[in-house]
């Protein structure tokens, strides 16, 4: 019996190591940038099982195992937004309320009445499991939405689309009352955001290829724009100081220096 229960404290504790292994920057190791579509690119390209996810708790980095995740919310006192971002097969910024009888109105039109623009339509099944996220929603703005956050005492959500001949992103301001909704275009890009992070009144954004930062009055500053990185999918930012910030990738992570425009690469072992 003791043998048996060592047997299964042993295997329980095997799987509990497997599925929490830990992380730490000395599981990379510093390579040249390759060129795009190179032996060495392919090499990140094809590095699915090493995707990761960078972020500061209290002041040190925590590395985590990348999982896509096609939807965020962010919650309002009336009820919660819901961006959904599910590449070329579209999105939108959603509303689920807490009260659903009561009018809403985006723009000054009836919000019951907003319907999906041309590219802008959730072409996904029944069966997908984002219908059920979106289940008893509205929409409130049609294409895809892949952060909603508060910024500069305000409401913004950003997204965009980077397929084929496709690469752009949007960055909106929403504004609200009780049953009414001011959404406006702050941005366009011309590159579609993959990830970001805000580090007091800057935005950090890693796009398809290329890396930028916005101010607090809106004004984007190009730092990189036709990075190696296109077709490595930048998953997470995390901002140490003003010269040092960390994007990883598929297959390691990117740290990059904002004022000098230095680059660095890191590949996990």
């Amino acid at each position: 019996m003791k043998l048996i229960t060592l047997f299964l404290l042993t295997f329980l504790f095997s799987i509990t190591l497997c599925f929490s292994q830990s992380y730490s920057l000395n599981d990379f190791e510093e390579c040249k940038i390759p060129e795009i579509n190179s032996k060495e690119w392919f090499d990140f390209n094809h590095s699915t099982d090493k995707e990761f996810v960078f972020s500061l708790e209290l002041g040190k980095i925590k590395i985590s195992k990348y999982k896509y995740v096609p939807f965020t919310e962010y919650e309002i006192p009336s009820g919660n937004l819901i961006g959904v971002n599910m590449g070329e097969f579209g999105g939108g910024l959603y509303y689920r309320q807490k009260d659903s009888t009561k009018l809403f109105f985006v723009n000054g039109k009836n919000g019951k009445d907003i319907q999906p623009k041309w590219r802008g339509g959730l072409m996904v099944p029944e069966r997908n499991p984002i219908t059920k996220v979106i289940k008893d929603c509205k929409l409130l703005e049609s294409g895809n939405v892949q952060f909603v956050f508060r910024f500069n005492d305000s409401i913004y959500f950003l997204g965009g689309l980077a397929h084929m001949g496709l690469n752009f992103g949007n960055l909106y301001s929403l504004k609200y009352n009780a049953d009414s909704f001011f959404i406006s275009k702050s941005l366009s890009l011309q590159d579609a955001p993959s990830a970001m992070c805000i580090d007091g009144n800057l935005i950090y954004i890693a796009c398809s290829k290329g890396f930028y930062v916005i101010d607090k009055s809106l004004n984007i500053k190009t730092i990189f724009d036709n990075l190696f990185w296109y077709g490595l999918y930048p998953t997470s930012v995390i901002v140490l100081d003003k010269q040092n910030v960390l994007v990883t990738i598929r297959g390691g992570y990117v740290k990059i220096n904002p004022e000098t425009k230095k680059i660095d690469l890191y590949k996990a072992k």
